[in-house]
């Protein structure tokens, strides 16, 4: 998800925004497997720096899924996919499909969306799998997951004024309170199945209320991912990403974004001009080694990482392009953007099949040198369903 809006405080006040003076840096001992200390990303500095970026910095091979056409599974637009052991999801708007991992074959449309008890009437389709590889969605306040089997669960019953939650251990939940009226005194609660608050973690800054009669679209402004059994999260207007535990947040990695990124106090009341002088950070993931996001910035997207051991940032820049993607130099094919990691050292992406027709299309002489799994894909029909781009990361 692209977030247009977010804030930049001094490092050091970031920190105590949600964490307090007393906040305890990430460490391997915490677990959450970084360096010493947050990582810091300048963001103004990788920007002047940035150059084509190639996939052979971070990996050496990629693998293409074609996700199976077939009368029930039709994947929706604007899908995330999510590769898991034995499967692969997509979740869209209202749409959850199961297709198997390796073949791509399609097996199955898991739930509906409804008012009765089998069904959902919320998919998420930006929160990840939970730890235990199951498929997150909401009915009302009350949190639901789907296994593999298509089984639907309810795994608690959130405060109502929860907009984003996860489970960040056995029964226990942390949510991600929405700021719209600029007067909520909680950024992020710690809660029980039952719903019952356990901890709170406030929100000490403040933002000017949009007073007209304006509508906003925005879906959500915080978001949670995970790396093995630890849980992160990032707020659209922080420039921190912190790992979050039932006591405590810990800054893990931490955008340097100077002037570029707006205040906290004028999320509410920005013209969409004013969105073009700003950093925009999205689709972060990491791992022990890299940290992978995108950023907007003046109407451009950039796909970046960071490379934790080496301490440098890689940004992929190309003059003129609106887009600038990881290149593949592995095989000389398209593009690549990355999206998540999953616990397989995989960093996922997908590619709609309309690029991949008008790529075969104009490259006509590229094609005999392509490996055979690669050629295998030519005769894709521009309406086919995305296919799915895996990298294994070094």
């Amino acid at each position: 998800m692209d977030y247009k809006k977010i804030s930049l405080l001094p490092l050091l006040c970031t920190i105590v925004f949600l964490s307090g003076c007393n906040q305890k840096k990430g460490t391997d001992e915490t677990g959450n497997g970084l360096t010493s200390g947050a990582v810091v990303i300048d963001i103004e500095k990788a920007l002047e720096e940035g150059a084509p970026q190639y996939l052979s910095q971070f990996s050496s091979e990629i693998e293409y899924i074609r996700l199976e056409m077939a009368d029930e599974g039709l994947v929706a637009g604007n899908s995330r996919s999510y590769v898991l052991e034995d499967y692969i999801y997509t979740v869209a708007f209202r749409q959850i499909l199961q297709f198997d991992r390796k073949t791509g074959k399609f097996i199955k449309e898991l739930s509906h969306y409804g008012n009765d008890p089998e069904a959902y009437q919320y998919t998420l389709p930006d929160t990840p799998p939970t730890k235990s590889n199951e498929i997150y969605v909401r009915t009302g306040n009350r949190i639901k997951t789907l296994n593999s089997n298509g089984e639907i669960k309810t795994v608690a019953s959130g405060p109502t004024e929860v907009d984003h939650s996860f489970e960040i251990e056995e029964g226990i939940f942390a949510g991600y309170v929405l700021n719209k009226s600029c007067n909520v005194k909680d950024q992020l609660i710690i809660f029980n199945r039952k719903g019952d608050i356990i901890k709170s973690f406030p929100n000490h800054q403040q933002c000017e209320p949009n007073r007209t009669n304006s509508i906003s679209f925005r879906i959500g402004e915080g978001w949670f991912f995970t790396k093995s059994n630890d849980v992160f999260f990032k707020e659209a207007f922080n420039d921190t990403v912190f790992q979050v535990t039932k006591n405590e947040l810990l800054p893990a990695v931490i955008f340097n974004m100077g002037e570029h990124s707006p205040s906290y106090e004028k999320k509410e009341i920005m013209e969409d001009d004013d969105y073009l002088n700003i950093y925009s950070v999205s689709n972060i993931d990491l791992n022990n080694n890299y940290v992978f996001f995108n950023i907007k910035y003046q109407g451009q997207r950039f796909s970046a990482y960071h490379n934790i051991k080496e301490n440098q940032t890689h940004l992929a820049y190309e003059r003129y392009a609106q887009r600038s993607s990881f290149q593949d130099d592995l095989n000389e094919f398209i593009p690549f953007s990355a999206r998540y990691i999953n616990d397989q050292n995989e960093l996922v992406s997908n590619v709609e099949a309309e690029v991949l027709y008008d790529w075969f299309r104009n490259n006509p002489d590229k094609i005999g040198s392509l490996p055979k799994h690669i050629q295998s894909l030519q005769n894709i029909d521009p309406e086919d369903n995305p296919v799915v781009m895996i990298v294994k990361l070094k």
